[in-house]
C-alpha cells in the first residue's frame, strides 16, 4: 500500500517521502533538497556564508559498493597540512587498487603525480600516523594519513574519536567504507551504505561532519578576522 501511495505523488515529493529522515536533518540545518534521476537526491546551502552540499547517489569510486553519501562544506581557509581518515579494510583496498594503477602505467611520463588518481597520491604522500590520547582500538579500526601531525590531532579530537568508534546500536560494520578528508580549503565526508540502510548510522555520520565543518567554520571565521 505504501507502494502505491509513493507512486502516486510527483518524482520531487516521492524522493521527500523516501528520504524523509534525512529530509528532515537537511532542512533544519537550512540545506535545499534536490530531486535527482534513478533515486538519487542532494541537499545544498550555505553554513557560515560557506557553500554546503551532501548527496545521497550511487557510487563512481572503485572502492565503494553499492550507493553513498557524500558530505562537503567549503570551509574558507586553506588548511595548512592533508589529512585522510579511512577505515583499515578500505586502506587495504585503496593499497591493492592503487597497485593496479601503477602497473597500468607504462609511460615514464604518465607517471608524474598530476596524472594520477587524488587517492593514489594520499597513499605516497601521506604517512599513516597516530598519537598518545585515543585508545589502540581507534588506530586499529582507522588509519589516518596525514602529513601534518599537530593539526590533524586538532582535527580527530575526543568527541571526534568517540563517534567514530561508538555507531549507534553498534550495527556500522567495520568493514563498511567510510572517508574523512580534510584537503585544501574543504571538509568531505563519503560513507558507503550498508544494504539495509540504517538511517540512524547516517545520521550519526552526518551529525558528526557537521560537528567537525561548524569547528572549522568557527576558526576560519577567527582567522579571517585577523586578515
Amino acid at each position: 500500500m505504501l507502494d502505491t501511495m509513493l507512486n502516486a505523488l510527483s518524482p520531487t515529493r516521492r524522493q521527500r517521502a523516501q528520504h524523509m529522515t534525512l529530509v528532515q536533518w537537511a532542512e533544519s540545518r537550512g540545506l535545499e533538497f534536490l530531486a535527482r534521476r534513478n533515486g538519487s537526491c542532494g541537499f545544498v546551502g550555505e553554513w557560515s556564508g560557506q557553500p554546503v552540499s551532501i548527496d545521497l547517489q550511487p557510487s563512481g569510486r572503485p572502492y565503494f559498493e553499492g550507493w553513498e553519501i557524500s558530505a562537503r562544506v567549503e570551509v574558507g581557509v586553506q588548511a595548512s597540512a592533508g589529512m585522510v581518515l579511512m577505515n583499515r579494510p578500505l586502506k587495504l583496498t585503496m593499497e591493492r587498487w592503487a597497485d593496479y594503477v601503477y602497473a597500468q602505467i607504462t609511460n615514464v611520463v604518465q607517471t608524474m603525480a598530476d596524472t594520477l588518481p587524488e587517492e593514489v597520491r594520499w597513499l605516497a604522500a601521506y604517512r599513516d600516523a597516530g598519537w598518545s590520547g585515543p585508545a589502540a582500538e581507534f588506530f586499529d579500526r582507522y588509519a589516518v594519513l596525514t602529513d601534518g601531525l599537530d593539526e590533524t590531532r586538532q582535527l580527530i579530537d575526543q568527541d571526534t574519536v568517540d563517534a567514530l568508534m561508538h555507531w549507534p546500536e553498534d550495527v556500522r560494520s567495520a568493514q563498511s567504507p567510510l572517508l574523512l578528508m580534510r584537503l585544501r580549503s574543504k571538509l568531505h565526508l563519503c560513507l558507503q551504505l550498508d544494504a539495509d540502510r540504517h538511517k540512524p548510522s547516517e545520521l550519526h555520520a552526518l551529525d558528526l561532519f557537521e560537528r567537525m565543518a561548524r569547528r572549522l567554520l568557527a576558526q576560519a571565521r577567527a582567522v579571517n578576522s585577523l586578515a
